[in-house]
């Protein structure tokens, strides 16, 4: 199954800020703003709410992450959003493998935000260091590999070292938000294409 993993860190402290681009990005597709012929799977009940107008919910399973499937271009698609810290993100991918969920690692795209990018740029990476950022470095030193695709999307200039933390872990100002909005509609383009075509297809995005 492709599975689609969006980073960030749990927690209403944390929903809005920059650190958090993975999990604003899947929400957005969750609540159907970027991808409309996405089809979610959903139970009798589920449907009944969003007939209420109650918002779809990524579901908590027994491991460390929540998750909701979906479908496009008939291919079966699952949502992920690891229920730990950004810096323990790797044991949501070992818990994925182990339950037969992962089983190409070809079949996996990592969405993360990247300081080293101006807001609003978008990169596709099919490999790579972590460059700093500890989901990253959580997940190369789970799988032991650095060889999976990831999503960049910029939430830079990155801030002189002391004032890193503080950067990534604030909110996006009104005029930034403009930006990074616009550059979630690209991300998710992206994403759509790789569901649709893989990497070649999701080259052509950008």
């Amino acid at each position: 199954m492709l599975t689609i993993i969006g980073l960030g860190n749990p927690g209403k402290t944390y929903e809005k800020t920059r650190h958090n681009a993975g999990f604003i990005l899947l929400d957005g597709i969750m609540e159907g703003r970027f991808i409309e012929e996405l089809k979610f799977h959903q139970t009798g009940l589920d449907n009944i709410k969003s007939f209420f107008g109650t918002r779809r919910k990524f579901k908590k399973t027994s491991g460390p992450f929540k998750s909701i499937a979906g479908e496009l271009s008939g291919k079966r698609v699952l949502f992920v959003k690891p229920t730990t810290y950004m810096n323990e993100s790797g044991r949501a991918f070992v818990s994925l493998k182990t339950r037969g969920i992962i089983k190409d690692i070809s079949e996996v795209l990592v969405v993360v935000d990247d300081v080293d990018f101006d807001l609003g740029t978008i990169k596709l990476r099919q490999s790579g260091s972590a460059g700093g950022h500890n989901g990253l470095k959580s997940i190369i030193n789970h799988l032991g590999t650095n060889k999976f695709l990831r999503l960049r999307i910029g939430v830079g200039p990155r801030p002189n070292g002391s004032e890193m933390v503080d950067y990534v872990l604030s909110a996006f100002r009104p005029e930034e938000y403009e930006i990074f909005e616009k550059s979630l509609h690209t991300a998710a383009k992206v994403v759509e294409a790789w569901i649709k075509g893989g990497f070649a297809g999701a080259q052509n995005v950008l």
